[in-house]
């Protein structure tokens, strides 16, 4: 197993730990503040697919502005060799 995989596994244990932890907390929220769970009505199926959406649609422009970048910078370091 080389330094990369190692790594890899890390990074996914830590994703997996803060998930866990955050369904843990919802459900411990739930269990005892029962009646202040009104705060938590726009949370839907709809409002958590928008949301999920929108943040892709973002990742996606940041990615394309780095590819741009990415290309334009080596396009000027050809141009001046």
């Amino acid at each position: 197993m080389s330094y990369k995989d190692n790594e890899n596994k890390c990074r996914l244990c830590f994703f997996l730990r803060i998930f866990l932890i955050s369904v843990l907390l919802i459900i411990v929220l739930s269990l005892t503040l029962t009646d202040k769970l009104h705060f938590l009505a726009f949370v839907n199926s709809w409002n958590v697919a928008i949301a999920i959406l929108f943040i892709g649609f973002l990742i996606f422009i940041g990615k394309i502005f780095q590819y741009f970048i990415k290309i334009k910078s080596s396009v000027s370091k050809k141009s001046d060799e």
